[in-house]
């Protein structure tokens, strides 16, 4: 890139990566506060619940989405906002590739596997005692799976506010409150505290946002004078 063509390219750039945190915030706020969380101390009671809600399969491929369009605009910007760590930066580039991933596997778990089992255990006729304990091994599967995720996007998120507060767009103070969202989210899932996982994803969710309507905003061609 040439620095002749930079200026049209980075309000552009801030522009799809300010629509990209904002679309993907929403999409993961709104699902998640629809269905809930299950009651995974039992596997007869997470059946029940999930029965209940057929668009469960749905809401968590929104989810995955949500984050892939978070991961797709955090690498999109970073070499925007923070040229001079670029070494940093395509590290930022595979965490959250990675984190994703990992993320990805974790609701897919949700979304076919539970819901698979779901099926099964109400089919006419079903043996409902065998269905149960398969039901309790997606369950172990789902916890073993569930942690690393959150721990895996706390980090990615904890590492974009770094790179963030080196931006010479984003303000410092917004960088490094991403590192303290992100290092919370992290500590919540090494911990295995759900409730801290909660609590940090709800701040990161503003984070985005706000995050989102200043790229909006500095993205904005400036008036010529005159």
């Amino acid at each position: 890139m040439t620095s002749t063509d930079a200026p049209p390219r980075r309000p552009a750039v801030l522009r799809a990566a300010a629509i990209a945190l904002l679309v993907g915030t929403a999409l993961y706020v709104v699902p998640s506060a629809l269905h809930g969380n299950p009651p995974i101390d039992s596997a007869r009671d997470t059946l029940e619940y999930v029965h209940q809600r057929p668009s469960w399969w749905l809401v968590h491929l929104v989810n995955i989405a949500a984050v892939l369009l978070w991961a797709g605009a955090f690498t999109a910007l970073i070499p925007v906002v923070a040229p001079a760590a670029r070494a940093l930066g395509r590290v930022h580039g595979v965490v959250f590739t990675a984190a994703a991933a990992v993320f990805a596997v974790y609701f897919s778990i949700h979304a076919f596997g539970l819901t698979t089992v779901v099926d099964q255990y109400f089919e006419q006729g079903a043996d409902q005692a065998a269905v149960l304990e398969r039901a309790e091994t997606v369950l172990v599967l789902l916890g073993s799976t569930a942690f690393i995720a959150q721990a895996m996007l706390g980090a990615a998120i904890a590492l974009t506010g770094f790179v963030l507060s080196r931006s010479v767009v984003v303000p410092a103070w917004l960088g490094w409150a991403g590192v303290v969202l992100g290092a919370g989210w992290l500590t919540g899932a090494v911990a295995v505290n759900f409730a801290v996982v909660v609590l940090f994803t709800a701040l990161t969710w503003a984070w985005t946002a706000v995050l989102g309507v200043l790229l909006l905003k500095t993205a904005r061609p400036v008036p010529a004078s005159g």
